[in-house]
């Protein structure tokens, strides 16, 4: 046998190999997807947000950078990110995962999280009130018995980029997971403190240690191994009668009926 005929059977060889162990590329994309991409039914809680139930957070307010027809669509849902490089050793969400804001709303294992009380994990069917503190787990579907995977928030002690993205999945489970909301307009604030929310109400989301509300990075688009995403941080935008911008609105979405107007 010649040496380039040895050489190809070599290779022939370690392809069949590859494709049995489910190691080639393309294997892994496609498992990426099927995990990542797998759509999921919201639970229905009712008319208001409660614990332990599945929620998207969702930027209802900006322009999902496509239209149908003369109609644009709108609407970022927060979604977890396995980038290119990782489809290599990644095939599910993993410590570390990017946050971003993605227009594919569908509800599926990437942009659904299980809203927890930050106090008690273990309180399920409780309202969600303005001004409780709650973490948002996200579910490996994978790996049932992986370790929970919560998203934090990284403050910076420094100055820092414009574009810095330090919102990531981690499972490690401090006070940077928790968050809170309060009414969207200010004459509400006050009154409104302590009430139930309604599911697919417009609110601001903000991170308990870092005192910013969750935003849009809108000139922050990227391509991605799922299509054209947007950054997401936590900061402020404030205009002259200290109203909250589009790019602090979001809503938390539990209730399929919900969804499905929006």
């Amino acid at each position: 046998m010649r040496p380039s005929q040895k050489k190809y059977y070599y290779d022939f060889k370690l392809f069949l190999r590859k494709r049995d162990r489910r190691e080639l590329l393309l294997q892994r994309s496609r498992n990426l997807f099927s995990n990542l991409l797998k759509e999921k039914t919201l639970a229905i809680s009712g008319t208001f947000l409660m614990f332990g139930y599945n929620v998207q957070v969702v930027a209802s307010d900006m322009p999902a950078g496509k239209s149908v027809g003369d109609k644009p669509q709108y609407g970022l849902a927060l979604s977890s990110l396995v980038s290119e490089r990782q489809v290599d050793y990644m095939e599910n969400i993993n410590d570390g995962c990017l946050m971003t804001l993605s227009p594919i709303v569908t509800p599926c294992c990437r942009n659904s999280f299980v809203l927890l009380s930050a106090n008690d994990e273990t309180i399920h069917g409780q309202k969600l009130n303005y001004g409780d503190e709650f973490l948002l787990k996200a579910e490996n579907y994978g790996d049932p018995q992986a370790a929970p995977l919560y998203v934090r928030y990284t403050p910076s002690g420094v100055p820092e980029p414009a574009d810095r993205m330090p919102i990531r999945l981690s499972s490690t489970k401090d006070i940077n997971c928790r968050w809170t909301t309060m009414p969207l307009l200010p004459r509400d604030r006050l009154e409104g403190l302590g009430s139930p929310i309604q599911t697919g109400k417009r609110l601001i989301i903000k991170n308990c240690v870092a005192d910013k509300s969750l935003c849009v990075m809108n000139e922050n688009w990227m391509q991605t191994f799922f299509g054209p995403e947007c950054g997401v941080t936590c900061r402020n935008y404030i205009d002259i009668h200290k109203r909250f911008t589009a790019r602090n609105v979001f809503t938390l979405v539990s209730d399929v009926a919900v969804k499905k107007k929006a």
